[in-house]
């Protein structure tokens, strides 16, 4: 089992449990898939759709203003190669990304946030004591 953080449009991100990444990314990701790297750091790596024409707004990434539409994954990497985040790292994004964005929304508008019930779409819920 391997651990993921899924961010989709317009809603909280939540950490599942997939049994490898290749089939995570097939099942959340809209279309072809690519992974990128836009995090300072080499260890963390995003799954997004390759081509992100008519998806829906969801998050700007970094300072370099990289846009991603549709929904995508957060996963750890291990040189080229995506993996599972550990507890601290899906916690870590979870929180850096918890705030929904819109692309029409003023630096003074707070955001709405909504809130994936309890049995998430993806990937199967975070056991007790995994949570």
């Amino acid at each position: 089992m391997v651990r993921l953080l899924v961010v989709e449009p317009g809603y909280c991100p939540y950490i599942a449990n997939f049994d490898n990444v290749h089939s995570a990314a097939q099942e959340v990701v809209c279309g072809e898939s690519e992974v990128i790297l836009p995090f300072d750091t080499p260890k963390i790596g995003l799954i997004c759709s390759k081509d992100q024409s008519g998806l829906r707004y969801n998050r700007c990434i970094n300072e370099d203003d990289i846009h991603v539409y549709g929904r995508f994954l957060i996963c750890g990497m291990n040189g080229d190669k995506p993996i599972g985040l550990t507890k601290e790292q899906a916690e870590r994004y979870s929180r850096l990304y918890f705030q929904p964005q819109n692309p029409c929304q003023d630096a003074d508008d707070f955001p709405v946030a909504k809130v994936r019930p309890k049995d998430e779409r993806y990937g199967q819920k975070p056991r007790f004591w995994e949570r």
